[in-house]
């Protein structure tokens, strides 16, 4: 079993490769994948070879066209995503599902962005990210540590030969990537810094700074990687992670917070980021595990003379479905509200973003924690060595959405065909409130699977996709016996 450090968000998401129980994941050699994944890209209606250069994407690469190859390929990529751009992509590339706003930003993004966070810089996977833009998704969310760097490296090479073959172009894809958590080899370059003020050592191998001048250094690497001019929001990583470290209580993050907010105006006056946000627990995770920030707090750290705050990102899946209905307010170590009547009548974490008009992205859609429990809740049809759930949870969890869903998910005659993860995915992208859902999709498959029940299942109406994560909700609690 995967431990509880292992699993938690805070530790950057730092599971290990999951086995599977289910015969048959191997899959074909590399070469195999890449062609059926290419004839499957053809059966969805992309055909990748031939799309119409477009006049923007020439604009993004003038500057590296006048240069020797060697030279070209140290340049950044220009530009930004934007309103017109991101709204020219949606409309060419529907995924079955309406695209959405992304808050008050005024770009237009598919509800299913790319995460990557196991993401590395190899032929195939760098060809399942290419093949998820091509067929419609146009987030991509990044981290410096994830895979040592390496996964920026890929969306760098992925994002560099789409707009080189005129298939993309830079303003059309919202690039998201993060500061805080240092793993790695980062911590060989926090080390050396001059100082270690603001350096919070959680443990050996996971440090956590949020220091102005660790900001400028971990952002000039991810633009070196991504080689972008401009990430278009930065998000500030975990900051309530630095609780673990001796020292450092809420009121310290808070402090941390507001000295970074202030640095990250000067890099968007510096026109290195478009906006920055936070990504964060904003409900206790477990007794073990309380620490979470509040929102509002948040925006209290903000300059008084205009800001650029403009994301948040949070957990979101059937075994953490807080930010839909649960008030989000002050709460104890057991999750319940420090003061009851809040916690009755305090609007939701997603309620109160879209009061702030902040744009909604959600990660973990298909990793689940509850309460003590140490394993994980795999919401896919492939079960993990160091899963709760076993091969009769989900399929009894697969056959219950499609009977709620009806043909939004597949066949009600056939409820279960091994699809949880796509189904879940569906069930979530349709939630009112939610922008953009981030899923991992590091394999061919994992891209195919998701997309061809989104373009080719009806729509899920938003009221019916609540109703099925409420059952999801109440049958997992029932089955580990957890009173909500």
């Amino acid at each position: 079993r995967a431990s509880t450090q292992q699993l938690s968000p805070h530790f950057c998401g730092r599971r290990p490769l999951m086995e599977t129980s289910r015969v048959g994941t191997a899959g074909p050699r590399p070469h195999a994948r890449l062609a059926h994944f290419s004839r499957a890209l053809l059966s969805l209606g992309t055909d990748p070879g031939c799309e119409a250069r477009r006049a923007s994407s020439a604009a993004s690469l003038q500057a590296t066209r006048c240069a020797s190859p060697e030279a070209a390929a140290a340049l950044p990529v220009l530009g930004r995503a934007t309103p017109e751009g991101t709204a020219r992509f949606v409309a060419a590339r529907r995924l079955g599902v309406a695209p959405k706003a992304l808050g008050a930003t005024c770009l237009q993004v598919a509800p299913v962005g790319f995460g990557c966070h196991r993401l590395e810089d190899t032929p195939e996977q760098i060809n399942a990210l290419q093949g998820a833009i091509r067929l419609g998704c146009n987030l991509i969310d990044v981290a410096p540590g994830y895979t040592d760097g390496a996964a920026e490296r890929a969306v760098g090479c992925a994002l560099r030969q789409l707009i080189a073959a005129g298939q993309l172009a830079r303003d059309e894809v919202v690039v998201v990537t993060k500061v805080g958590n240092i793993v790695g080899s980062s911590l060989g370059l926090a080390s050396a810094m001059r100082s270690a003020d603001g350096i919070a050592k959680v443990r050996d191998d996971v440090w956590h700074c949020l220091e102005p001048a660790w900001i400028e250094q971990e952002l000039t690497r991810s633009l070196d990687r991504l080689g972008l001019e401009c990430v278009d929001c930065l998000l500030l990583h975990c900051p309530e992670f630095a609780t673990r470290a001796p020292g450092v209580d809420m009121d310290e993050v808070y402090r941390r917070i507001r000295c970074a907010f202030s640095h990250l105006e000067e890099e968007v006056s510096r026109g290195r980021v478009a906006r920055y946000g936070v990504t964060a627990a904003f409900y206790p995770l477990r007794s073990s595990d309380p620490e979470h920030l509040l929102l509002e707090r948040v925006l209290e750290q903000l300059p008084s003379q205009g800001h650029h705050f403009q994301v948040i990102q949070f957990a979101l899946n059937f075994a953490e479905p807080q930010p839909l209905w649960v008030g989000h307010t002050p709460r104890r170590l057991d999750g319940a509200a420090l003061d009851p009547g809040l916690g009755v009548t305090s609007p939701p974490l997603l309620e109160l973003a879209r009061r702030h008009g902040l744009a909604t992205l959600t990660n973990r859609p298909l990793d689940g924690l509850l309460r003590e429990l140490r394993g994980v809740l795999r919401f896919a049809s492939e079960v993990p060595m160091n899963g709760e759930m076993k091969e009769e949870d989900v399929d009894a969890l697969e056959e219950r959405l499609t009977a709620l869903c009806g043909p939004s998910l597949g066949d009600p005659g056939e409820p279960v065909v091994q699809q949880l993860a796509a189904k879940t995915v569906k069930v979530l992208v349709s939630l009112a409130g939610v922008d953009c859902v981030l899923v991992g999709m590091r394999r061919p498959q994992h891209v195919i699977d998701v997309v061809r029940l989104l373009k080719q299942a009806p729509p899920l109406d938003d009221k019916i996709a609540l109703d099925a994560v409420k059952s999801a909700h109440d049958a997992i609690n029932m089955w580990f016996c957890m009173d909500d």
